[in-house]
């Protein structure tokens, strides 16, 4: 057992430090929540219904304007020339594998090129029941198509940009339900020549 020199007149106790070991602290006490949260105006709730519904629609106008895109301020006119050009797309034409999906069908023949001849033979279907067969047999070769066209897409698309939106049906549809539309009446409009390179 080790005994402890004892203290007198000419061996005085050293000064004590308080070493705080915390490097991750914040350095000062936490404020308290009157003081953090700051000076609230007054609030007085609606007297009347016709005062609450006035405040309820002042709202409602206010979360109107702070959501507000660009594009609500244009006219008919502009909105259709900025799709036309590829600036302003909606929803589901953004992202990159939509633009390569766009490319990619504006650059090849598919058989869904000719999906609107096949509207008239349908109504025909109706009066003759042999047709229905054919119209059928039409259709799932277009799921088909659709489903290798979206793998295919779906796989340049992984490899350009390390990620795909969507599954190959998705993207396939997609590409099929730009593939019907003649080139003129296609929005946002034909970026590539066909037969070009994508």
């Amino acid at each position: 057992m080790k005994l402890l020199p004892r203290r007198n007149a000419d061996n005085p106790a050293p000064p004590v430090t308080e070493v705080v070991d915390n490097p991750g602290g914040k350095g000062r006490p936490t404020p308290k929540r009157r003081d953090a949260a700051g000076v609230r105006g007054p609030v007085t709730a609606p007297k009347t219904r016709k005062q609450a519904y006035a405040r309820q629609k002042q709202q409602a106008k206010a979360s109107r304007v702070a959501s507000r895109t660009p594009a609500d301020s244009m006219t008919l006119q502009q909105r259709r020339t900025a799709l036309k050009a590829g600036e302003l797309l909606p929803k589901r034409d953004q992202g990159s594998t939509r633009k390569l999906a766009r490319d990619w069908v504006d650059s090849h023949r598919m058989f869904s090129n000719y999906l609107l001849l096949l509207f008239p033979v349908m109504i025909v279907s109706f009066l003759i029941p042999q047709v229905q067969v054919v119209v059928i047999v039409v259709f799932a070769a277009l799921v088909v198509e659709w489903f290798v066209v979206g793998r295919r897409l779906r796989r340049m698309a992984l490899e350009r940009f390390g990620t795909a939106q969507g599954g190959p049906m998705t993207i396939g549809f997609y590409a099929g339900s730009r593939a019907y539309l003649p080139r003129r009446w296609r929005l946002p409009a034909p970026q590539v020549q066909l037969g070009d390179d994508i």
